[in-house]
């Protein structure tokens, strides 16, 4: 049963992604630096919708790495 929620959550998630990025095609430029000295760093041109979704799943990996990382200590600051 387990395994069938996480597919329908799977579908779910991956339909919810798709309609985001067909919906938000305009093209951004997204600028990572200030100009300094005439140089400053940009992505590529991506669709809205996908920057918003790969922001959203990088925010969910970091999320996700922390948790690890602070059970991880935790379990250990707790073994004798």
């Amino acid at each position: 049963m387990k395994m069938v929620l996480v597919f329908l959550l799977l579908i779910i998630t991956a339909g919810i992604s798709g309609t985001i990025v067909f919906l938000n095609q305009e093209k951004v430029i997204l600028v990572l630096t200030p100009i300094f000295g005439g140089v400053y760093y940009i992505i590529p041109p991506l669709p809205l919708g996908l920057l918003v979704l790969l922001s959203f799943f990088v925010g969910l990996l970091v999320g996700y790495i922390v948790g690890v990382i602070s059970r991880f200590f935790g379990k250990v600051s707790k073994s004798p």
